[in-house]
C-alpha cells in the first residue's frame, strides 16, 4: 500500500511538473522602481491585460500564457543580466524589452544570440541598426519624435531660434540631434546645443548662458525628473521661449514637478488620447476594471506589444519555437488599438504614429 501511495504521489508530482512546463512564458523588463516607475509599471500592466484576455479566450494552442515581469531599473547592466536570464529560461518564448533605448541597445545583442523574439518600446534609431531579425519596434522612433516638434515650432509657432539641451543618454541625445537637424533644415537657427548629466539638479550656469541667447523655443532631450527640474529653473531664470520635451515628460509627475512652469510646454507622445477611438475607450475601461486605476501613458503600447507576440504564437507551427515566432512576427499585419501593425524588413513600424500635446492646467491637451 505504501509503495502504491508513493507511486501515486510521484505521478501527481510529474503531472504538476508537466503542467508547469506547459505554460508559455513571455518575459518583460523595464523600469518599475526608479523615476520612471509610473511608465514601466503601467506599461507592463498593459501586457498583463493582454495575457489575461488571451487566457480567458483559451490561451495559445491550448496552453496558458504567463507574464514574467522584471525590473531593469533603466540600467543597461541590469538589462543585459535579465536578458541572459530570459535566454536561459527555455519556457520564455518571447520578450517585450526594453523600455529605454540605452538598455535595449546592449540587451538586444544578448537576445539576438539566443534567437529570442524581442519586441521593444525603445525609440532610438540605433536600436534597429544592428540588423537583428528577431527585433521589432512597433513605436515611432526618434526620427519622428524629434522631427514633429521641430516642424510644429517652425510652422505653427513661427520660431526662428532654438536652444537645445540633452542628457547625453542614447534616447535624450538622439531626439535632440533629430530636432536640431530638422529645425535647421527648415530654416531655423540653433543658438546652442548643450549636454548635461542625467543626475544634475542645478542648471543655473547653463541657463544663464541660454538666457543671453533669448531663443524662441527650448528643446530638452532627456527623461524625468531632470525634465521637470530644468523647465522649472528655466522659468525662474526668466526664459520665455516655448518649452519642448519628448515622451518621458508625458506624465503627471512632469506637471507636478515643474508646477506653473509646465504650462504651455509641448510634449511629443506616440499614442492618441484614450477617448479618441472606440478601441482605446474599451481598452481604458478594461484596464481600469483590471487594475483599479486609469491606464498609464504607455499602457496601450504594452498591450499592443504583448499582443504582437501572442498573435504570432497563434500562427506559428507546433511545437512553438523562438524561431517560429520570430518568423510570424515579421509577417504581422493587423490593426492594433493605436494603429496598424506591420513591419519593414528592418523591424520598424511601416506607418509610425506621433502626437503633440501641450500642458493646460493639470492635463495634456492634444495640439497635433
Amino acid at each position: 500500500m505504501k509503495a502504491r501511495s508513493l507511486l501515486f504521489a510521484a505521478a501527481a508530482l510529474a503531472a504538476l511538473s508537466t503542467t508547469a512546463r506547459a505554460d508559455i512564458v513571455i518575459g518583460t523588463a523595464g523600469p518599475t522602481s526608479n523615476a520612471e516607475a509610473l511608465f514601466g509599471t503601467t506599461w507592463q500592466n498593459g501586457m498583463e491585460l493582454a495575457i489575461r484576455q488571451a487566457n480567458a479566450a483559451g490561451g495559445v494552442q491550448g496552453q496558458k500564457l504567463v507574464l514574467q515581469r522584471d525590473d531593469d531599473g533603466g540600467d543597461p547592466k541590469q538589462g543585459t543580466l535579465i536578458a541572459q536570464k530570459h535566454c536561459d529560461n527555455k519556457d520564455i518564448l518571447g520578450v517585450v524589452a526594453n523600455f529605454n533605448s540605452g538598455v535595449t541597445i546592449p540587451s538586444s545583442d544578448v537576445y539576438n544570440r539566443c534567437g529570442m523574439p524581442q519586441v521593444t518600446n525603445a525609440s532610438n534609431p540605433k536600436v534597429t541598426k544592428s540588423g537583428y531579425k528577431n527585433l521589432f519596434r512597433p513605436i515611432a522612433n526618434d526620427l519622428s519624435q524629434g522631427a514633429a516638434p521641430a516642424e510644429y515650432a517652425l510652422t505653427s509657432l513661427k520660431a526662428k531660434t532654438a536652444a537645445i539641451v540633452h542628457d547625453k543618454q542614447a534616447f535624450g541625445q538622439g531626439v535632440a540631434e533629430v530636432f536640431r537637424d530638422n529645425f535647421t533644415k527648415g530654416g531655423g537657427k540653433v543658438t546652442s546645443f548643450s549636454g548635461i548629466a542625467q543626475t544634475d539638479v542645478d542648471f543655473s550656469a547653463l541657463l544663464t548662458s541660454i538666457r543671453g541667447e533669448n531663443p524662441d523655443v527650448i528643446y530638452f532631450g532627456g527623461v524625468m525628473p531632470a525634465v521637470g527640474l530644468f523647465v522649472k529653473q528655466a522659468r525662474e531664470f526668466g526664459l520665455k521661449g516655448t518649452f519642448f520635451a519628448a515622451d518621458s515628460a508625458f506624465t503627471p509627475d512632469f506637471i507636478a514637478g515643474a508646477g506653473p512652469a509646465s504650462q504651455g510646454a509641448v510634449v511629443s507622445f506616440q499614442a492618441p488620447p484614450y477617448d479618441s477611438s472606440p478601441a482605446l475607450k474599451k481598452f481604458a475601461a478594461d484596464y481600469k476594471a483590471a487594475f483599479g486605476e486609469e491606464p498609464g501613458p504607455y499602457s496601450a503600447y504594452g498591450y499592443v506589444e504583448a499582443n504582437i507576440i501572442i498573435e504570432a504564437m497563434k500562427k506559428a507551427p507546433t511545437p512553438l519555437t523562438r524561431a517560429g515566432i520570430v518568423a510570424e512576427i515579421a509577417k504581422s499585419d493587423f490593426d492594433g488599438i493605436v494603429g496598424h501593425v506591420a513591419f519593414t524588413p528592418e523591424g520598424e513600424l511601416k506607418k509610425p504614429f506621433l502626437f503633440l500635446y501641450a500642458v493646460k492646467g493639470d492635463t495634456f491637451s492634444l495640439v497635433k
